[in-house]
């Protein structure tokens, strides 16, 4: 095992870039190369610092920052579902879906606060907890020590995330691929349809289409012009109909003289419904 793996075998494994690099393991690369301090380890603290320092016989330092042990927890009254927690979380310890509330898996949880800055409403606060070492979950080793089996469970729970990132990505990649190829093939086979479509100039064929255009035209012209003569029907037929409401409206309610005018509008509409049912009658 080389110098870096030990070294990450020391750290806690949860990700949180407190040290000021990428995860855990590129801290014990950096701690291996020595481009780093052994004092960087927030949620590790003292402990984790002297591991460091027995390992590369290096004199122990104060640790620059200590982590207290805590554990996100979201406000589902204020949660607006828009996954930036899920996204930033290292170990897949959030569940929830777009529009819809999140909350965090307590025992998987590792105390990193990544999530608390990505979110847009401030919904996500740490709450202290009892707990020696996180995530409050632990690896299934006999006779491992509590602190290296809740660092192994969370290692592989990155771990899992981190292929699953990386599948999805290569899956993207695959569909912007296919698609692209796509795109192009429907561009090749247009050029090559419209390549082979094209035929000698015939003066026949450019008649034809102009007669074609000029009935197509005197068609349309014709049912404009049906269209514009029923639209006159349909609305002198509604004047008509309001008009013989209004007549007998003013028959009933109307003064002495528009009941007289209503009266004969009445008996003329009559003498003309009669004369026209006359004439379908004849017809």
């Amino acid at each position: 095992m080389n110098l870096a793996k030990r070294l990450d075998n020391l750290l806690p494994q949860t990700q949180c870039r407190e040290c000021g690099y990428q995860g855990c393991l590129p801290y014990a690369q950096a701690l291996a190369e020595g481009r780093a301090e052994i004092n960087l380890c927030a949620p590790g603290g003292e402990a984790v610092m002297l591991d460091i320092a027995g390992l590369l016989g290096r004199a122990p330092v104060r640790p620059v920052k200590t982590q207290e042990k805590a554990l996100a927890w979201i406000d589902e009254t204020v949660c607006i579902g828009c996954t930036a927690c899920i996204r930033a979380c290292p170990v897949d310890a959030i569940m929830g879906a777009s529009k819809q509330m999140h909350t965090v898996i307590r025992n998987e949880c590792t105390g990193c606060r990544l999530c608390v800055a990505p979110c847009p409403v401030d919904c996500i606060h740490m709450q202290p907890v009892e707990a020696d070492f996180l995530p409050l979950a632990r690896a299934d080793a006999h006779g491992c020590e509590p602190r290296k089996a809740a660092a192994e469970y969370a290692r592989v729970r990155f771990n899992r995330h981190e292929a699953r990132r990386a599948r999805n990505l290569q899956e993207k990649k695959a569909r912007l691929t296919e698609c692209e190829a796509a795109v192009k093939a429907k561009v090749r086979d247009g050029a090559a349809a419209l390549h082979t479509a094209t035929a000698p100039f015939n003066p026949a064929d450019l008649i034809a289409q102009a007669m074609a255009r000029a009935q197509a035209q005197q068609a349309q012209r014709a049912v404009s012009a049906n269209r514009a003569a029923y639209q006159a029907q349909q609305l002198e037929e509604a004047k008509e109909r309001a008009a013989y409401r209004r007549a007998q409206r003013d028959l009933q309610y109307g003064t002495a003289d528009e009941k007289a005018a209503a009266l004969v509008f009445l008996q003329q509409y009559k003498a003309g419904q009669e004369a026209k049912q006359t004439k379908r009658g004849a017809t």
